[in-house]
């Protein structure tokens, strides 16, 4: 049986950048569905055609309830994990063996994380410590990737460290935990939030559940395109969305 499913949640994505990641997805016998989860308005054929579930024509309605749309079928089926990640990420073959073999290992892990890292090899701080306003302020003041928040110089020797903030560029999910989770919220990621801070949430809501895991030994590329630094609009989409995680959590 298939121990993986996972999910990639869409908004006007160039399809050769998708056709890599489900390549490489297709690559691990492990990997069950792949569900794509389309949030732009005009369908991509291509996409229909993929070795791959496509859904379309629930309009733009952000990326955690993207992935929710995926993952209340994952939870439905018997598969151990789920993988949410992202289009623009890249790495080596036996990396989700790795990360399947650590997760059956450590049954009281719900999620982890491997290293992130840029595509010239720099490493890019993903595993980092709950922010407060102030923190964040200075990151967009600064424009400073490395932060007091993030997690520097740890080598786990494989055994991996316990963070409470994890990106979800890459989240190995356990099901059985997402179930406990979802049973207990009313949902896995927070519908609330329309982009940027559902991975914070949702890290911090199953670090009260299960072991959440930054995993330095097991590495993926991730060419992260930063669009809130680049547009004023997703500027203010990420600062909205902050100030309703920060209320949430106050």
């Amino acid at each position: 049986m298939k121990r993986v499913n996972c999910s990639i949640v869409l908004y006007r994505t160039p399809a050769d950048e998708v056709t890599k990641v489900v390549t490489m997805l297709r690559q691990c016998s492990e990997v069950g569905e792949i569900w794509l989860i389309d949030n732009s308005e005009l369908m991509t054929e291509r996409f229909q055609f993929m070795d791959v579930q496509y859904i379309h024509g629930h309009g733009n309605i952000g990326y955690g309830r993207g992935h929710n749309i995926a993952l209340q079928k994952s939870l439905e089926s018997e598969v151990d994990y789920h993988l949410v990640l992202n289009s623009d990420i890249a790495f080596s073959e036996g990396t989700i063996e790795k990360l399947i073999k650590f997760m059956d290992e450590h049954e009281n892990v719900g999620h982890v994380m491997p290293k992130v890292l840029n595509p010239d090899g720099s490493d890019q701080f993903l595993a980092k410590r709950l922010p407060k306003p102030w923190d964040l302020i200075y990151r967009r003041l600064t424009l400073s990737q490395r932060c007091a928040l993030s997690f520097d110089g740890m080598n786990d020797g494989g055994n991996g460290f316990d963070v409470e903030y994890l990106s979800g560029c890459f989240m190995m999910l356990r099901n059985d935990t997402l179930r406990k989770l979802k049973e207990k919220d009313g949902y896995v990621f927070d519908p609330r939030f329309f982009l940027y801070p559902e991975d914070m949430d949702l890290t911090r809501r199953m670090h009260t559940i299960g072991r959440t895991v930054y995993l330095p030994s097991v590495e993926i590329t991730h060419y992260h395109r930063k669009e809130s630094y680049k547009s004023l609009k997703m500027m203010c989409v990420h600062s909205w969305n902050m100030i309703k995680y920060f209320w949430k959590w106050r």
